[in-house]
């Protein structure tokens, strides 16, 4: 939901820049290909509910309509 993300998207460098201090990547131990496949998997479970969408012909992602509903009502709840 960062709004650099909104115009071009986001890639798994980015996702992985930004989880890189907290608990989703810690028991990767610092291991690029581990925390790379974990990312990867995430967005596989992403793209399968409908929340983001591949930006075609890049490796990039973008949140969907759908994704922005459901991920600002569960902040909003959080």
């Amino acid at each position: 939901m960062a709004g650099e993300h909104c115009l071009r998207g986001f890639n798994n460098r980015d996702i992985r820049a930004r989880l890189a201090s907290t608990v989703h990547l810690r028991a990767c131990g610092h291991d690029p290909k581990k925390e790379s496949a974990k990312v990867s998997r995430t967005f596989r479970r992403f793209h399968a509910h409908g929340l983001i969408a591949k930006v075609p012909r890049t490796r990039r992602w973008r949140v969907t309509l759908y994704g922005h509903r459901v991920i600002g009502t569960s902040l909003y709840l959080r």
